[in-house]
């Protein structure tokens, strides 16, 4: 798998997605980041965030997705492009 970037620009934060982890959120806590959560399988939409540039994947075709094109849940989603994330 090829390796991007995932930003997490508010907190001047940079990881590597390297497909080991199960969800951003996943990534997020290997960085030290804490993030607002609360179920890990979208369905209360805590994890919600705002979505600046690239592309992601949600892990199950049933969890809820954000009526806004810009907002996704980061514990059941994963980059499938370099991605920047206003959190």
């Amino acid at each position: 798998m090829t390796e991007l970037s995932v930003e997490f620009r508010r907190s001047g934060v940079t990881g590597t997605w390297d497909g080991s982890f199960e969800s951003i959120l996943d990534l997020a806590e290997s960085l030290d980041l804490v993030l607002a959560y609360s179920c890990r399988s979208g369905i209360c939409t805590t994890c919600q965030c705002r979505k600046i540039a690239g592309e992601i994947q949600y892990n199950d075709d049933g969890v809820y997705q954000p009526e806004a094109p810009d907002e996704i849940l980061i514990c059941c989603s994963v980059p499938t492009s370099s991605l920047v994330l206003d959190i």
